[in-house]
């Protein structure tokens, strides 16, 4: 199941970087259809493509829109099943696809979309209309100054950084015994300790047969295949892990399915604990605002912390 709007409106432990894989044949001259990925309708989040992966081929001309910014770039000399060098951040319309200039079988490319709802400074900075509250909270804390001396919004890595204090971190092998086609089995459930929440960071798997067509799926809390996606442009070597970051407040649970069934298959993930404090607990709306001081708050809204 693609990234699509639904997705991005499941956000609710931001910021949340959700993975995606896919595969198809390429027709000469055309892109891929259905695209890889096609976003419009996300508003309020902001979402960023990233770590993008795919075979370096001459034949295969990788497309995509962020905004108002095109690209279209052939693959011959991109990094060969390696994440490359990508940051494509949207308010408004987000799009990756695949053009062929030649017949191109099972063409592949794995990635991930960070998706966040817009802090006050994010809205600054992306020229995004903020409300009578925003304006006097940016007023009061002088956050415009800030952005503009380029010290805000916080990079995502500075804000994991900061604000995601890990107790442990754990790398996860599974051979899972797929006996049944269309079939769904565990392949292991998490659960966070009191105190903590448990994030996803990586995903990798062996990638079967394209006829196969294994499936990789994630529970987070509530929200039912989250994550679905297949496990043919995975490998369990490197390159073919996708970076996620995909938090949950109770449990994670990881599953697999296929449409034909291979029999013991290999997975591998890796997650952290992370203790919880009360600039998450804001952020994920576990308490309220009168629960905490005044500025820390607004510091949050800001995006100050």
């Amino acid at each position: 199941m693609p990234i699509g709007e639904a997705t991005i409106r499941a956000v609710k432990y931001p910021p949340e970087s959700i993975p995606d894989a896919w595969f198809g044949t390429l027709a000469l001259n055309a892109e891929f259809a259905p695209p890889v990925l096609d976003l419009k309708r996300f508003s309020p989040y902001i979402v960023i493509l990233n770590n993008i992966q795919l075979p370096a081929n001459a034949l295969a001309e990788a497309r995509a829109r962020y905004d108002n910014a095109r690209i279209a770039e052939n693959t011959a000399a991109m990094l060969n099943l390696l994440p490359g060098a990508w940051w494509l951040p949207a308010k408004d319309t987000l799009y990756y696809n695949i053009f062929g200039l030649g017949v191109v079988a099972n063409y592949t490319s794995h990635f991930s979309v960070w998706a966040f709802p817009p802090t006050i400074a994010h809205k600054l900075f992306y020229g995004i209309t903020l409300t009578n509250e925003e304006k006097a909270i940016a007023e009061e804390l002088g956050v415009r100054n800030t952005v503009e001396k380029g010290l805000l919004p916080l990079p995502i890595p500075q804000l994991l950084q900061r604000e995601y204090h890990i107790v442990g971190e754990e790398t996860h092998s599974r051979s899972v015994t797929i006996a049944v086609a269309a079939t769904v089995y565990s392949i292991e459930t998490i659960y966070a300790k009191p105190g903590e929440i448990i994030v996803l960071t990586r995903i990798a798997a062996n990638p079967g047969l394209v006829a196969q067509n294994i499936r990789f799926i994630l529970d987070r809390d509530n929200d039912i295949s989250l994550v679905d996606l297949p496990t043919f442009p995975l490998s369990l070597v490197a390159g073919g892990e996708i970076g996620c970051f995909i938090p949950a407040i109770r449990e994670i649970r990881l599953t697999a399915s296929a449409t034909v069934a291979p029999g013991a298959h290999l997975f591998r993930y890796t997650y952290q604990r992370i203790r919880l404090n009360n600039i998450l607990r804001l952020r994920f709306g576990l308490i309220s605002e009168d629960e905490v001081p005044k500025d820390l708050a607004q510091k949050v809204k800001a995006g100050i912390v």
